[in-house]
Parts: C-alpha cells; structure tokens; sequence
C-alpha cells in the first residue's frame, strides 16, 4: 500500500471520533429502562431524560422517528449546536411508540 494511502487512512480513522456528538432527548413519561438502543446508539436514562453520543453534527426529525419509535413520545432532541423545533417534534410525536 503506498504511503501516501496509508496517511491518508490514519488522518481519516483519527478525525472520525471528532464527528460524533452528544445528543439528549427528553420523553413524555420516564423511561423504563436505564439503557436503550435507538438509532444504534445505547441511551444512557435517567426519568424522562437520556444521553448518548451519535455520529452527527446536528439533531433531526429522522433522528426524532427512530428513537421515539423505541421509546415513545419525544418532548425534546438536542446537542451542542442544534434542538429540534416545535413543529418537527409533533411530526415525532406520530412515530412514538404506544
């Protein structure tokens, strides 16, 4: 393998970890369970609030979808730069679990 890959595959696997974020959602009613796996990530729970870290900059409904179909209603997503608005979160309201 040349050297310039191999660099280059280095400064990748190195900048990768950067990408990942802490992302907190909040839910409706406390969650059951002190960890969840939504959106292949483990949730660490505490009431109606848990934390993880995800592979993304900024927080969306799509994220919304996933975890609210594992754990049911999302009152709030959130990181460092980012919070869903009030109308992507009724349109997370449709995939909660029941």
């Amino acid at each position: 393998m040349p050297r310039s890959t191999l660099i280059s595959a280095a400064a990748l696997a190195l900048a990768s970890p950067a990408l990942a974020g802490t992302f907190i959602f909040e839910t409706a009613a406390p969650v059951a369970e002190k960890r969840v796996i939504a959106e292949s990530v483990v949730w660490t729970c505490e009431g109606t609030t848990c934390v993880g870290d995800l592979d993304r900059k900024k927080v969306s409904l799509r994220i919304c979808k996933k975890i609210a179909k594992e754990v049911g209603e999302i009152t709030a997503l959130r990181n460092d730069s980012s919070e869903l608005d009030a109308s992507d979160l009724e349109a997370c309201k449709a995939s909660a679990k029941s």
